[in-house]
């Protein structure tokens, strides 16, 4: 006769068996519960009637006719039918996502988001070859629409690293959009159009440099007596100097205007008009030193032709003294 302790064992183990078996099919319940039945997806492709990006890409909305057609007819989801309906719901939602972004002029957000049509429809490929061909067409429509708008964009911004960006874009586009003609164009127009802003960059940081070293070399030139007193003659050097830097620090502000660098080109701006300030001290300077040189060199002048005729009045009277002297003599 069991004691106790065994019976109550024994009791322990049946409730443990009697709630191992009751969790399975609730686990198991809970796991079906989350698979979309066919309903679930006629539901879905339904809701989707009437959606802008369908409707002008019809190919998507045969896919989606088609789809809300199969749930119909359907009965219980094997797990090839379940992955296909799953497959064209992604490709859909998907392209719509692409297409709205392209509609409100995110272009670049458009193009990432093209990438996953594309990956969807690779799922899709798998299941329905005919699906998947459709929205391969349509979306096919849509890189050639995006590359348009893209190169419109690039067409219209100033800086020209996001042009450059938008260009090489626009090329990409176009290449999904098998049109590889296009694509090399604006190729071509990116690598020329990058090689041109490195040299400006190249040439506006050597004028850039260049003016920095000027300013520091030429700190006492905000005050006329001072560079007078510091470079003498040496002030033509120096204003010379100062034209040539003006002459290349203006380019570059032009350079960096010119590829939409607003805040390179207030910078260069600004040295500009030190350099401009200095180049109007050393050209004052300039002009009274060769003031001062004229009037010395007219002081100098006026000394050695006085002392000239002083020389020459000597020397007539000493000549006419000496005619004298002989003509006494005769007498």
């Amino acid at each position: 006769m069991p004691t106790r302790s065994t019976r109550r064992s024994m009791l322990l183990a049946a409730i443990l068996v009697v709630a191992t078996v009751a969790t399975v099919p609730l686990f198991g319940g809970t796991a079906a519960a989350q698979e979309e039945s066919a309903n679930d997806y006629f539901e879905t492709f339904r809701a989707m009637e009437g959606t802008e990006a369908y409707q002008e890409y019809d190919e998507l909305e045969t896919v989606r006719t088609f789809a809300v057609s199969q749930t119909q007819v359907t009965g219980d989801l094997s797990a090839d039918e379940r992955a296909e309906f799953a497959a064209v719901a992604d490709t859909l939602r998907a392209f719509d996502r692409a297409y709205v972004r392209a509609e409100d002029g995110e272009y670049e957000a458009s193009l990432a988001a093209a990438e996953n049509v594309s990956a969807h429809i690779d799922d899709l490929e798998r299941y329905d070859q005919t699906q998947a061909t459709l929205a391969g067409l349509a979306l096919t429509r849509f890189y050639e629409r995006l590359g348009d708008g893209l190169y419109e964009e690039a067409d219209a911004v100033n800086r020209t690293p996001d042009r450059i960006e938008r260009l090489e874009m626009t090329a990409t586009a176009y290449e999904r959009a098998d049109m590889p003609d296009e694509a090399a164009q604006f190729r071509v127009q990116a690598e020329q159009l990058t090689a041109e802003y490195e040299r400006d960059r190249e040439t506006i940081a050597t004028a850039r440099n260049a003016t920095a070293t000027f300013v520091e070399d030429c700190a006492d030139c905000a005050d006329v007596q001072a560079v007078i007193s510091a470079n003498g003659l040496e002030t033509f050097a120096a204003y010379e100097e100062a034209r040539a830097t003006d002459s290349q620090i203006r380019d570059a502000r032009d350079r960096a205007a010119t590829h939409g660098l607003a805040d390179r080109e207030q910078e260069l701006g600004a040295m500009a008009d030190d350099v401009a300030e200095t180049r109007t001290t050393l050209a004052i300077a300039s002009s009274a030193v060769l003031v001062g040189y004229g009037v010395a060199v007219g002081l100098l002048g006026t000394i050695i032709v006085a002392r000239l005729f002083l020389w020459r009045r000597t020397y007539e009277a000493s000549r006419v003294g000496s005619v004298v002297a002989v003509g006494d003599s005769d007498v």
